[in-house]
């Protein structure tokens, strides 16, 4: 008989003949029956004391180890029983659920599908091995194991249903995750998990039904998000949440997946011998994303600029190399850029231990291909979240600091975040200053109306929802002859929008949807075209955001209550137009109509930024990167002081002189 979780192991069975005959045998498996962990291991002892080979003691001792998550002990001891009894799949399996918590996922792999040698048709064995392949990022290959331990399973296998699930819409299969999360709501609402699976996948789909009493729900179920174990990037698109529940949402998660988490302190003051006088500082940038993605793409000018006199410069990526333009400019940038995607999450922060890397920066977060399982084991003595994940991570010992800046991370929020605050005392993003705009396309070209106004809002589908889509619709009626140009989203996206729009009294026409280009500087010269950017809420615009404001578009956005909604805001007082962050949304529709009425008001924006890429803030790399070398030193003198504390902008970043001032 299985046990549900899969952090149990299998029940040790036997032949009936063996244990009637053998009363400590009995006993034993009385306790095993009734999954008493604590009581398995004296009496399995007691027996091993005398019969150290016997077969079902030594798996009802591994059985009781996984109970009581003494994990490193049942991967030994069953290490000792397979040498005795090769031939036991259920040792097999055991030994892989033990790796598994330790996240030693590829060794876990390997024992399962041992296991599944000796014992094919087992569903458990199936969802273990699913499992396993899905913490591994190989979530293709893990999709027709789950559908075959579903199909074996004498009953519904709710387990591996949702595995699936999750499996499929990591895949981008967002329509057939959606049919399984549905599935799984209706066998049972009260699955929090599920339900939260549901909300961020009809953001995908924009499949909006419901969706706002949804998330009320959610919020009421979960006791606030206390209980609620959904993926942290995801809840950072859920209209109405704040920071603190960002929070907690994060915690949960992290709880749930790091399930072998050295002491934070202990692991950075065994890492404190690794910075050595007489050196340059260290710096290791790990990310999934180098390549044409938006953190690739922002992120290559601050690599080149770094003062090569004081810091050493690596990069770990866990994406093999696309062969794309951006990965060959920071493999050149990078003092040496490693490919560690094979890599065991243990050799990972191993192999960035043995680099001698003295601060790590985690780029990617709780995105699709970041390894915060490498972090939970401290590679480096200083671990920083920055740029891929604009929250906070849930557990300290991923990462030691964040890095912010004065509106998206005030000091104020401190305890919505695991990590310490850090300050840029400008926007925490940085820009490809050295892009330009390719040869000048027309509106014709694009589609779009030779007059009338164009909105813009350039971003992924899963940004927007229906209040924000609500606003936007009232200003498209508010506003004879504009458009509104989104990003293309595939036929079926685009049509669902259309009948968004359609649902609240605009034309369907009116939306306007941009096709794919593969050039950068192809896509900055169309954006030239726009007229107003809109900011999406809750989860702004990012990069995107950046692109507009260098192809000289003026972006209006809402301040919102979380870091991932007050970027739009950081980014325009980084570059001087503050008169475009507003503050409520009857706020944002009134800026939107004042520049619609008063065309020459828009053109001097365009001016504005025009000259501001002269000299903003917002656009001066070379002060962005020092200003963050100078966060490195700070963070670097802390910990080489025993001390954990926030660097904050107006404390390190003092104006040296009235030109250093915003909008100079």
């Amino acid at each position: 008989m299985a046990a549900k979780g899969s952090n149990t192991g299998r029940r040790p069975g036997g032949k009936a003949r063996t244990v009637l005959n053998d009363p400590e045998l009995v006993v034993l498996m009385r306790l095993v029956e009734g999954g008493r962990f604590a009581d398995i291991e004296p009496a399995a002892r007691r027996i091993l004391n005398s019969r150290p080979n016997q077969p079902l003691a030594l798996k009802a001792l591994s059985f009781s180890l996984l109970g009581l998550a003494r994990y490193e002990e049942a991967v030994t001891l069953l290490d000792y029983a397979i040498q005795r009894n090769p031939q036991d799949a259920e040792l097999h399996n055991n030994r892989g659920i033990a790796l598994s918590q330790l996240m030693r996922w590829e060794e876990s792999l390997a024992s399962f599908q041992r296991a599944r040698s000796l014992t094919p048709n087992d569903p458990e064995l199936l969802k273990n091995m699913g499992l396993a392949l899905r913490r591994l990022r190989r979530w293709g290959e893990a999709v027709p194991l789950l559908l075959e331990a579903i199909d074996k399973h004498p009953d519904d296998y709710i387990e591996a249903i949702l595995l699936l699930a999750d499996c499929l819409f990591y895949s981008g299969r967002n329509d057939e995750a959606w049919t399984c999360y549905q599935q799984l709501d209706e066998n049972d609402e009260q699955d929090l998990y599920v339900l939260f699976q549901l909300i961020g996948t009809g953001l995908r789909r924009i499949h909006w039904d419901g969706i706002v009493e949804r998330i009320a729900e959610l919020r009421v179920k979960s006791d606030g998000f206390r209980v609620a174990h959904g993926l942290p990037l995801m809840s950072l698109l859920f209209p109405g949440l704040g920071l603190s529940e960002h929070r907690r949402i994060a915690e949960n998660y992290a709880a749930t997946v790091l399930t072998c988490v050295p002491d934070a302190q202990e692991a950075s003051v065994a890492g404190a011998a690794i910075g050595s006088e007489g050196r340059r500082l260290r710096i290791g940038y790990l990310s999934g994303d180098f390549c044409p993605h938006p953190v690739g793409l922002i992120i290559p000018e601050i690599i080149e600029r770094h003062d090569r006199t004081q810091f050493e410069v690596l990069g770990y990526s866990t994406t093999p190399d696309d062969g794309s333009e951006i990965r060959k400019r920071l493999g050149d940038g990078f003092d040496e850029l490693v490919d560690v995607g094979s890599l065991t999450v243990s050799n990972l922060a191993e192999r960035i231990r043995h680099d001698n890397v003295d601060i790590l920066v985690d780029l990617s977060g709780w995105t699709k291909d970041g390894r915060p399982e490498a972090l939970a084991l401290r590679c480096a003595p200083v671990q920083v979240n920055w740029l891929g994940y604009p929250g906070t991570m849930g557990h300290r010992s991923l990462a030691d600091y964040i890095i912010g800046d004065t509106v998206v991370t005030p000091a104020g929020d401190a305890d919505c975040y695991s990590e310490t605050i850090a300050q840029l005392p400008f926007c925490y993003l940085p820009a490809d200053t050295t892009l330009r705009p390719k040869q000048s396309t027309s509106r014709h070209a694009e589609g779009l109306p030779e007059s009338g106004l164009v909105f813009c809002s350039l971003n992924g589908v899963q940004k927007y929802n229906p209040p924000l889509f609500d606003l936007w619709c009232r200003l498209l009626r508010e506003t004879p002859g504009s458009v509104l140009w989104l990003s293309d989203p595939g036929t079926a996206g685009a049509d669902a929008l259309r009948q968004e729009a359609t649902r609240r009294d605009v034309h369907a026409e009116r939306l306007v949807f941009a096709k794919r280009v593969e050039s950068r500087g192809d896509h900055l010269a169309r954006i030239e075209l726009a007229d107003l950017g809109l900011d999406p809420f809750p989860y702004n615009s990012h990069s995107t955001g950046m692109d507009l404001l260098w192809a000289g578009v003026p972006l209006l956005a809402l301040r919102g209550e979380t870091f991932a909604g007050r970027v739009g805001a950081s980014m325009l007082l980084a570059v001087g137009l503050e008169e475009l962050v507003a503050e409520t949304p009857a706020q944002y529709i009134e800026i939107a109509m004042r520049l619609y009425n008063d065309r020459q008001r828009l053109s001097d924006l365009r001016e504005r930024l025009r000259v501001a890429r002269r000299s903003a803030p917002l656009f001066d790399m070379a002060r962005f990167a020092r200003n963050l070398e100078d966060i490195y030193i700070r963070m670097w003198e802390n910990h080489r002081n025993g001390k954990h504390v926030a660097i904050l902008a107006d404390e390190l970043f003092q104006p040296k002189n009235q030109d250093e001032e915003i909008g100079a």
